[in-house]
């Protein structure tokens, strides 16, 4: 019987797949679409799915074979939406074993390689989590409106609201509003249906529309950035201040999609702290399933 490990990073925009042996030897990596179980469980397994069948395929394995067994680790965005978890891991399925946490949880395992640290995610959505001396705090993350300030999604929220606020005449005309709004075609019937379908997938997609105008030096955008920066100098804050007094203090890896463009306009206390992740949060959720010794 030979034992293969996949590791699942899902994200509100993407999901990341990677399949080893026993031995570790990376068979194949591949991303897909969102795997938010929040906003859709259905999709989740789709995504996943999706991205295991192009590794799998050429190397002539079948999720049915039974000359394998597979074990799974994901770490996945949403499953603090306890009936989302629940459905998601009910959903039948082809592993041997299957552990599933929250994407922070195994970003942070692949950021430290298994040790403890901090972590804090600033893509699509935003979340902060530790690990030290077997104990886990998160800070934030609860989702899109309610939470996620400093997100790809919010970032894109506030340039929507800055665009409704130009077409009535509460705001001026930047380059910024005037991207959003072409977008749509310049309809404001579209951008209007647009609005009312819209979750944090698609209006973190306008969030790097905000990046390209801040690089142009418009001062709005760049105002939005030093607003999620200080989010994630808040999240930063907080964990720091949770840490155990009797240890020496957490390193802490920023990541995500948008973590590179927030990181100028962080405070120096947190920037003094951050260190490179040793790994991906696909190769943390491998960590969690060796954790696991397969079981």
């Amino acid at each position: 019987m030979n034992n293969l490990l996949i590791g699942v990073d899902g994200g509100a925009s993407k999901c990341i797949v990677r399949v080893e042996n026993e031995s570790g030897e990376l068979l194949g990596r591949e991303a897909s679409g969102p795997a938010n179980i929040r906003i859709s469980v259905e999709k989740t397994w789709e995504s996943i799915q999706s991205a295991l069948i192009k590794i799998l395929q050429p190397l002539s394995i079948s999720l049915k074979n039974d000359q394998y067994r597979f074990y799974a680790g994901m770490g996945l965005a949403g499953c603090e939406v306890s009936s989302a978890y629940q459905a998601f891991i009910n959903r039948p399925h082809c592993f041997h074993t299957l552990h599933v946490t929250s994407d922070a949880y195994t970003a942070c395992l692949g950021a430290h390689g298994g040790n403890d640290g901090a972590v804090i995610i600033a893509g699509t959505g935003t979340v902060g989590l530790q690990i030290q001396n077997n104990t886990t705090t998160k800070v934030g993350g609860w989702g899109f409106p309610q939470d996620d300030e400093g997100s790809g999604a919010w970032l894109g929220l506030q340039a929507v609201k800055m665009t409704l606020a130009w077409l009535d005449g509460r705001l001026s005309v930047s380059g910024l509003v005037e991207a959003v709004y072409a977008r749509f075609g310049n309809n404001q019937n579209e951008f209007i249906q647009w609005m009312s379908d819209a979750n944090s997938t698609t209006y973190a997609e306008l969030a790097p529309l905000v990046m390209q105008y801040a690089q142009t030096g418009e001062i709005r955008a760049i105002k939005l950035l030093q607003q999620a920066a200080h989010a994630i100098d808040t999240i930063g804050k907080v964990l720091l201040a949770k840490q155990s007094p009797q240890n020496p203090l957490l390193s802490v890896a920023l990541v995500g999609s948008i973590a590179q463009y927030l990181e100028p306009y962080l405070s120096p206390t947190l920037r003094k702290h951050l260190t490179p992740c040793q790994a991906t949060p696909d190769s943390g959720a491998i960590i969690l399933i060796r954790r696991n010794q397969y079981t």
